[in-house]
């Protein structure tokens, strides 16, 4: 099968790591795959494996990149004649929705991996042949927000490379407990209420803890995140870090807070943490309920509650035997659920839906 997939650019971000995992898996199935998008980190990786590039950014949203991306995007198309084409992002799903009419024969997919604030504008995500959403709580949004008929909808849960972050955890006579937090420096993710829950173990005593906050992004949020820290007297408690992958992250964390604040589409690095046997702690909102049982295979706790983030964490530290349950329970529920291979059969199998 010949597949061309459009997106924005190829660097960091869920969608793109996503479209990475599928096309090097793809292309070991024999398939044949096109990327169309701007330059990133991904790119020469996939060259290597035999993925075919074409260098086309839309990562601005101007009219005159859309109109320079509709007619390269057209010219590539016709010299290309791909089986089926999957545009992801908004900005690109409104271009393939106007290249309809010119590559009728051609069937396509479009993809929703997160809410929008302006679904009119993101309405175009849900213009596609077939639909692929990665969560339930998606697919109603969709449905609801997009108007997307629901008979065109596919549920596919993102997929983890198991190999890549499956880990045995050690955590007998352990001195001191790493508490990692991953995200980009944005008020939405919540690392005040991780600064603050933190903040409370240690007035309660609890010192034998170091927070981790791993992230990228707005420096002058990162600034904002540094002053709470300075003041809530927590620098020899939480260290920013930046630069590391999340295999590299996992490695080093004990136990996983992901305090967001507003809902997300997925929450991939939940998953990661559960597969690498590292217990999560995460806001329940979003898609997290359908990734995380409450005392089964993680912790649930209410938006903008650092509390409750706070007595979680003293919770699993406190007890072993509860630490092991539910890393051993959380690694066998993600790697059967959110596997790479089960995400490249279902998106190989709507393809040929269409096909």
């Amino acid at each position: 099968m010949k597949i061309m997939r459009v997106l924005p650019s190829m660097d960091y971000g869920g969608i793109e790591r996503g479209v990475y995992d599928f096309s090097r898996k793809a292309i070991l199935l024999g398939h044949e795959i096109i990327i169309v998008s701007g330059p990133g980190r991904f790119i020469p990786p996939l060259l290597e494996k035999g993925v075919k590039w074409y260098n086309l950014p839309m990562d601005k949203k101007t009219p005159y990149v859309f109109l320079k991306s509709f007619y390269r995007l057209s010219t590539i198309i016709k010299e290309e004649k791909p089986d089926i084409i999957h545009y992801q992002s908004r900005f690109p799903c409104w271009i393939g929705y106007f290249l309809i009419k010119k590559f009728s024969g051609i069937p396509y997919v479009t993809s929703i991996h997160s809410f929008s604030p302006f679904p009119i504008y993101s309405q175009s995500e849900g213009k596609g042949d077939i639909v692929i959403v990665v969560s339930e709580v998606l697919k109603k949004y969709a449905i609801e927000k997009l108007k997307v008929p629901e008979n065109k909808i596919r549920v596919v849960y993102n997929g983890i490379d198991v190999d890549e972050f499956f880990d045995e955890r050690r955590i007998e006579n352990k001195e001191l407990w790493t508490i990692g937090m991953v995200g980009r420096f944005s008020i939405l993710k919540g690392h005040f209420y991780f600064i603050e829950a933190i903040e409370k173990l240690v007035s309660n005593g609890i010192k034998n803890i170091k927070g981790l906050i791993y992230g990228s992004g707005s420096f002058r949020f990162k600034k904002k995140i540094e002053n709470l820290m300075k003041k809530r007297n927590m620098v020899d408690y939480i260290e920013i870090i930046e630069g590391k992958n999340s295999k590299e992250i996992m490695r080093e964390i004990d136990i996983l807070v992901v305090p967001s604040i507003r809902p997300e589409g997925f929450g991939r690095v939940i998953v990661e943490g559960m597969v690498s046997g590292v217990p999560v702690i995460a806001t329940n909102i979003g898609a997290t309920s359908e990734i995380i049982e409450d005392n089964i295979t993680g912790f649930l706790v209410e938006p903008k509650n650092s509390f409750q983030i706070s007595e979680k964490i003293k919770k699993i530290i406190s007890d072993i035997g509860l630490y092991k349950k539910i890393s051993i329970n959380a690694q066998k529920y993600a790697t059967e659920k959110f596997s790479l291979e089960k995400m490249v059969g279902k998106t190989l199998a709507i393809y040929n839906e269409l096909i």
